[in-house]
């Protein structure tokens, strides 16, 4: 066999291994994800590159019914590629956050999600399509036989099983809501054994590389006139066109649906948005409590200050301890001091955004809904028009592509991860600051999934948590009970921007602002369309 042919094979072997772990974006975390993907669009381009002879023939000669659709299939493949490539690129918080492409964090998300699965599909097509040169290949490599009636029935009833598996993991994953942009994140079964999920993508692979094979020799068998020749060669290119057409219509004709009951103004909903506010708070330079633990909720000072609570300062443990349930390893528990602070017992109203910079980029409209989808630098502009509007000093000195704070101001700003985190616990220990697990009655988040139902799913031995509504919106900011210190939705709703860099935590620090470096900031207390174990005190 040819070196060349020899590179092919492996670039193919190594596409079909790192598709699954693609598709296993959980399970890997974001860096690994990266990573992968970068060289997954390296091998691509690489086997693009090697295949010039594919690029220097297409439009010429005669088209078949088969050669239209292998042409359609790679071009096709060729698009999706180059879709995730940029919004991979665009959401890279890693790899490629040198490369500072922008175009809407949602959109890429969008575009990423969508284009993942299309290329699962169009990967395992284009396999499937070149099956007899790979197994021409293989027979070569390993000097098989060129006929074997066993070894050909022995893939055969594995491709069928396989496929079989195939059909039952399209709905298992609910693969559809997907690809037909019903759905605007992803949804795992965290419960589910990783190798069950990696069975799972490789059977759906066998599944379409299958239908595609047989599809291309049912194909073949067609015998086309000069004038269907000609017709297949540009329905070739004219179906690729189609396809990106549909797609750009469907990305912009509102794909999803109003949830069955809205809060407040839903005219313009889009489930495909994140949702994030923030808390804000104003700097007080008083010195730091010292007392061993939080204070309880009768020593908090309920001093109020244009409707902001006064948080007397203390020491408490920050993190998780490692017998905490769904715990991440970047929760690393440690003692920090806090110094008294003042806090908004609310999330940040639409009408209080717009009354300042007069706009509302939220999705889910109503007055006294949270302001959602802005970025971190919006939030802290936002800190800085309050504080001038109000005759304070602005905090924050706000470059093209830097944010200092000066501490010495006395304007408005976010808090601190550990001031949040602080604030949010209220003197507890728990995973949340509630006596028990929040339900969906106490908390705004993806109630179908609250804290530990899996001891549901295996051993019927957590009955009392149930699931409960998953409202699919945001809610007013002084929904649900406040926790001990009178701030409400420190759990769930949307999740809350801080100042800090995202990092590893320090020991027994006296108000910690955060890593010194890094390329992503911190966001606390899960949203609505979040599990339960991503509204953690901790998470």
């Amino acid at each position: 066999m040819k070196a060349k042919q020899i590179v092919k094979r492996a670039l193919d072997l190594a596409m079909i291994i790192l598709l699954p772990l693609l598709m296993a974006e959980i399970y890997t975390r974001q860096e690994l994800h990266e990573w992968l993907g970068a060289g997954m669009a390296a091998c691509f381009i690489v086997h693009v590159i090697l295949n010039g002879d594919w690029l220097k023939n297409l439009f010429k000669s005669e088209y078949s019914a088969a050669r239209k659709l292998m042409t359609a299939v790679n071009i096709l493949l060729c698009l999706d590629v180059l879709a995730l490539l940029v919004s991979g690129v665009m959401m890279s918080g890693f790899v490629f956050a040198w490369l500072n492409i922008n175009g809407g964090a949602m959109f890429a998300r969008r575009l990423h999600l969508f284009a993942s699965y299309w290329g699962m599909i169009m990967m395992s097509a284009h396999l499937g399509l070149n099956f007899g040169a790979v197994m021409s290949s293989a027979k070569k490599l390993f000097k098989l036989e060129k006929k074997n009636a066993a070894r050909t029935w022995s893939l055969r009833g594995i491709a069928l099983a396989a496929s079989g598996f195939g059909v039952y993991a399209i709905f298992s994953q609910k693969i559809y809501d997907y690809l037909f942009l019903r759905t605007h994140f992803v949804m795992f079964d965290e419960t589910k054994p990783t190798f069950v999920f990696f069975l799972e993508t490789a059977a759906m692979m066998v599944l379409f590389a299958a239908a595609f094979y047989y599809l291309q020799r049912l194909l073949a068998k067609i015998k086309s006139g000069d004038k269907a020749k000609k017709a297949h060669k540009w329905t070739a290119f004219a179906a690729p066109l189609a396809v990106c057409i549909a797609v750009i219509i469907g990305f912009n004709s509102g794909e999803s649906s109003a949830p069955p009951w809205t809060v407040g103004d839903t005219d313009n909903i889009d489930p495909w948005q994140n949702s994030f506010s923030e808390e804000v708070t104003s700097s007080v330079n008083t010195p730091p409590n010292t007392s061993s633990a939080a204070p309880d909720a009768e020593d908090v000072s309920a001093d109020i200050n244009d409707g902001f609570v006064k948080i007397t300062g203390g020491t408490f443990r920050m993190g998780s301890p490692e017998t905490e349930d769904w715990r991440s390893d970047d929760e690393t528990l440690h003692t920090a001091v806090v110094s008294d602070f003042f806090i908004s017992p609310f999330e940040l109203t639409q009408k209080e955004y717009f009354e300042i910079t007069g706009e509302d980029p939220s999705n889910f409209k109503g007055d006294n809904l949270p302001v959602e989808n802005i970025s971190w630098f919006e939030a802290v502009s936002f800190c800085n028009s309050l504080s001038e509007k109000t005759g304070l000093t602005p905090v924050y000195s706000i470059n093209e592509n830097s944010v200092s704070w000066n501490r010495s101001a006395n304007g408005y700003r976010l808090p601190t991860e550990a001031e949040w985190e602080y604030a949010c616990r209220a003197g507890t220990t728990t995973p949340f600051n509630t006596e028990n697990s929040p339900s969906a009655d106490e908390a705004n988040y993806y109630g179908h999934y609250p804290y530990m139902i899996e001891g549901n799913y295996f051993t019927q031995g957590n009955l009392e948590t149930k699931p409960g509504v998953y409202r699919q919106t945001t809610l007013a900011v002084d929904s649900f009970s406040p926790n001990k210190f009178g701030l409400y939705n420190m759990h769930g709703n949307v999740g809350e921007w801080t100042w800090d860099l995202y990092g590893e935590y320090g020991d027994d620090e006296t108000d910690p602002t955060g890593a010194e470096s890094g390329i992503l900031r911190v966001y606390r207390g899960g949203g609505w369309n979040d599990f339960a174990k991503n509204m953690r005190s901790a998470y």
